[in-house]
């Protein structure tokens, strides 16, 4: 046998649940191989043989996946797994739903990367529909995670301009969700009050988690300026000029939500 196709075989075996069900299926019996190329009948043939022990791989893999969604969460996004407990959403069977739309694949380390994806998951499941205030949570924890996987993208600092930095993220959300992130034993319980609230995420230093702060519109809209770098009369240009502009400058400067000019 070749190492390469046994390996890879094995991989398919793990994540394809219909070729696993005909392997179990057969209880060591392999009539159902015939369909497959005879390299691959001699690999199949072999597992048929200890198909038991095949179960018991195959079945702690999956196990070990469930439980990953569930840690992923926890490392990325903390506050929506708590509300997602406070409403009592089976998180089992979602796990099992999310691997297999992803055919049972192993993130590994990727764990932000793996959040990330169970996120946009989430926000598309018709459980959450009545909970739009856990779906507008969700969005500011991707800015987390977001703001965790771009750190390796830091930009070149342009001379004479005001630059974002890799250091924070903003979301606008749609509800209050400040009453949430004051009070976490609320998480998910109960409606929050419609309101637009700018939360910039963003990392006090190297060495700390990030942390959350409520931003001014003006604020909001200077960030959001800083899209590209820019010069302060470039920024000043889009809007009447404020005279608070270099001052609310200086504030998400101090975030290390910007880069001040040299």
């Amino acid at each position: 046998m070749d190492a390469e196709q046994v390996w890879k075989l094995w991989r398919r075996l793990l994540r394809d649940e219909t070729l696993q069900q005909q392997l179990f299926q057969a209880q060591g019996a392999t009539q159902w191989l015939q369909h497959f190329p005879e390299d691959e009948r001699t690999i199949l043939q072999a597992y048929a043989g200890q198909f038991d022990r095949v179960k018991w791989f195959v079945e702690n893999y999956q196990f070990r996946l469930v439980n990953s969604f569930t840690n992923a969460l926890e490392t990325g996004a903390p506050l929506t797994l708590r509300a997602l407990i406070n409403i009592g959403l089976d998180l089992p069977t979602l796990s099992r739903t999310f691997l297999r739309e992803h055919d049972w694949f192993d993130f590994g380390p990727r764990v932000y990367g793996y959040c990330d994806a169970v996120l946009e998951f989430l926000l598309e499941r018709q459980e959450l529909a009545d909970h739009p205030e856990i779906r507008d949570l969700i969005g500011l924890e991707r800015e987390c995670v977001h703001l965790y996987t771009g750190l390796m993208d830091v930009a070149v600092p342009v001379p004479g301009r005001y630059q974002r930095t890799a250091q924070a993220r903003l979301h606008h959300s749609r509800f209050a969700l400040s009453h949430w992130l004051r009070d976490k034993t609320q998480l998910g319980r109960g409606p929050l009050e419609p309101a637009c609230q700018h939360i910039l995420v963003y990392l006090p230093n190297p060495e700390a988690r990030h942390k959350f702060t409520l931003i001014s519109p003006q604020a909001a809209r200077l960030y959001a300026d800083l899209e590209q770098p820019r010069l302060l009369e470039d920024l000043a240009s889009h809007a009447p000029h404020d005279g608070d502009d270099l001052a609310v400058l200086g504030k998400l400067h101090q975030l290390n939500a910007i880069r001040m000019p040299a």
